[in-house]
């Protein structure tokens, strides 16, 4: 999963107040708290982006809409939701926060709690996000690979643990050369280098998916195949299997009603799912696994 680019969708569904269903009109307009960090497995603690949101047509710019001089802390609770270890942020820019403690890993199969207090007002935020295990990479069955090869490339991992459910799954592929002569024909074929940005094309993320839909391995271990559709680039690629968190999960998928379109007419199409109390946003955790490959032109 690229963060950068999920901070882009953020930005795009929450700052101009299209949550939910229709447009907010000028008039009636209440600005609203931008909470944004992930924390990654065995990473070390992410940074806090804080802002707010802007009316309906009106453009966003993060450091116009940087909220400053803010209380931040990310807690580790127990089992029982009892605070175990406490770890205090410090603003370097506007807006921007970073944990003073450093070191400090995300742990993984944890819940982490993110409060947000004012000393000059009564605002508050909170936001909750239980970490998926960590997993690992068992084998991969090629690192070279030509594209569109009859056998395709395939990660074979242990099993990560989310609790109550079985585990969903995000692929991602970046690539480490992205040039338009290494477009890959899928892209190529609809890519205009006139009005598409190259880079918009590096990352190629996957709809989530649930481990059922493989089928585990006696060993218990889970193989996963990766479809040529997720390759935009010839060349080098590094391929990330990531294990996502509820928040991440009700993010994306009803993000994607949002702006990959729907039988829903506007009025109709349900609200960003998010679980920020005191504002909106996204609080939410991950664990990932990733591998380097080659993707070589097929024969002429």
């Amino acid at each position: 999963m690229n963060i950068k680019n999920s901070k882009r969708v953020i930005i795009l569904l929450f700052c101009f107040c299209i949550i939910g269903c229709g447009v907010t009109e000028q008039e009636t307009f209440e600005s609203e708290y931008i909470l944004e960090s992930y924390l990654i497995a065995l990473e070390p603690l992410p940074e806090v982006r804080l802002s707010r949101t802007v009316p309906f047509g009106q453009p966003y710019y993060f450091e116009r809409q940087a909220v400053s001089r803010a209380s931040v802390q990310i807690k580790l609770l127990d089992k029982n939701g009892t605070i175990s270890q406490v770890y205090p942020y410090v603003q370097i820019i506007d807006g921007i926060y970073l944990s003073t403690k450093s070191g400090a890993v995300v742990q993984p199969n944890r819940t982490y709690e993110l409060t947000v207090t004012f000393d000059n007002n009564e605002d508050f935020l909170q936001a909750t996000t239980i970490v998926p295990d960590s997993f690992s990479i068992i084998k991969v069955n090629r690192f070279l690979t030509e594209f569109q090869s009859k056998e395709q490339v395939e990660i074979t991992v242990t099993r990560s643990f989310y609790p109550g459910r079985q585990n969903i799954f995000l692929l991602s592929t970046e690539s480490l050369n992205p040039k338009l002569e290494e477009l890959t024909p899928f892209l190529k074929d609809f890519f205009d280098p006139e009005e598409d940005d190259l880079k918009d094309f590096i990352i190629h993320e996957s709809p989530p998916f649930n481990e059922g839909n493989y089928d585990l391995n006696e060993d218990g271990t889970l193989t996963i195949k990766i479809p040529w559709i997720a390759i935009n680039f010839f060349g080098p690629n590094k391929i990330s299997v990531n294990a996502i968190d509820d928040n991440f999960f009700d993010f994306i998928r009803s993000r994607d009603i949002q702006i990959r379109g729907s039988t829903l007419s506007p009025g109709e199409i349900p609200a960003i799912i998010e679980h920020v109390d005191g504002g909106t946003g996204l609080f939410a955790s991950l664990a990932r696994v990733s591998v380097e490959i080659l993707v070589t032109r097929p024969d002429p």
